[in-house]
């Protein structure tokens, strides 16, 4: 019982808000995901020291990466989970809000061609995004407070014109008009958001579901493409 206490002490302090530990989990459980967060801190500790603008603690954990630190604004506690990157070449800035949280296996990325970087992440406060998921960076990106989203999310902000037939679709340029996630949404598992969408404020998009076109405030969302299938 000591131990919980202290751990949920701990965890209060990081995120600002209420934790509570589930109390099937025993001592030693404790302990062991205790070391785990303390690697993570040393990793993040080190890489802290490359990020010029950043406030809070940054977990990091085996294998991870994080490119262009210069371009990285960290504004709270943040974790990275194994095996992820964070690729922040793009032209402005990748944001990361307080208490944000990056699965395992995942990318954010807005390097795609050496001829043109892609423009802008912002990402709120206490958003949590699970293990192997994509970001695409390309127009600009930004994801609201207290957002969840579900593990294989993949998104992609910018589109292939293919309208001329005698060209290879390769040739004919790209069309970037950016995604914003509002804040308060569920995004579940193996969801995709294309390039051009708004999602509203509340809003649920069930997992599998392909985000093709705006999705207004308070609604549930799904299918293949998203379509409106109640109100909240």
């Amino acid at each position: 019982m000591f131990i919980k206490n202290i751990a949920v002490r701990v965890a209060k302090r990081l995120k600002q808000d209420e934790y509570v530990i589930d109390e099937s989990l025993s001592d030693k459980d404790i302990l062991v995901v205790g070391l785990s967060r303390i690697l993570m801190l040393i990793r993040g500790g080190w890489k802290r020291i490359q990020i010029p603008h950043s406030t809070g603690l940054l977990f990091v954990g085996r294998r991870s990466k994080i490119i262009a630190p210069s371009k990285l604004r960290i504004h709270g506690t943040t974790t990275i989970q194994q095996d992820s990157i964070i690729d922040a070449r793009v032209k402005k800035q990748v944001t990361l809000g307080k208490n944000f949280s990056l699965g395992a296996f995942s990318i954010i990325e807005g390097f795609g061609v050496l001829n043109d970087l892609g423009d802008s992440l912002r990402i709120g406060n206490d958003v949590g995004i699970a293990d192997h998921s994509l970001i695409s960076v390309r127009g600009p990106v930004t994801i609201g407070d207290n957002v969840i989203i579900g593990p294989f999310f993949s998104l992609h902000s910018e589109n292939h014109n293919f309208s001329q037939k005698s060209i290879p679709i390769r040739k004919q340029g790209v069309s970037r008009l950016g995604v914003h996630i509002s804040e308060n949404v569920w995004i579940g598992a193996k969801v995709t958001v294309l390039d051009g969408v708004s999602i509203g404020s509340g809003t649920i998009v069930a997992a599998g579901a392909v985000v093709t076109r705006d999705l207004p405030e308070n609604v549930i969302a799904a299918g293949v493409p998203a379509k409106i299938i109640r109100q909240r």
